[in-house]
């Protein structure tokens, strides 16, 4: 199983799962991290705590996994060789907003 870690936050979202699959010894957990966010800034520690062994961005996509989970849909994801679920990483993430009609007024109106 890989864990794709995109940011602090998407990270951990993905170590709350973890539990789930930690002691199950049918499954090896890794991780990765797609390097496509501009907020990675603790990461690697972050990774490091957790004691999963970390691979490269271009090693994971080279490697074949039975499962890949991501808590962000930034990245080349699409190149993962396995199945692939995306977790959502907060209140409100995968929620599709409008626009709400204010009627006559604009944004630049203040």
């Amino acid at each position: 199983m890989l864990l794709v870690v995109h940011n602090v936050t998407s990270a951990t979202r993905l170590l709350d799962v973890l539990p789930l699959f930690r002691d199950d010894l049918r499954v090896q957990v890794l991780a990765t991290c797609t390097g496509s966010s501009p907020f990675q800034a603790g990461v690697a520690e972050l990774l490091e705590a957790t004691g999963v062994p970390v691979l490269p961005w271009e090693q994971a996509l080279a490697t074949p996994v039975d499962l890949a989970i991501s808590a962000s849909y930034g990245g080349q994801l699409d190149e993962i060789q396995g199945k692939l679920v995306v977790l959502s990483h907060g209140v409100g993430y995968n929620k599709k907003l409008t626009t709400p009609d204010t009627g006559h007024r604009t944004p630049d109106t203040g």
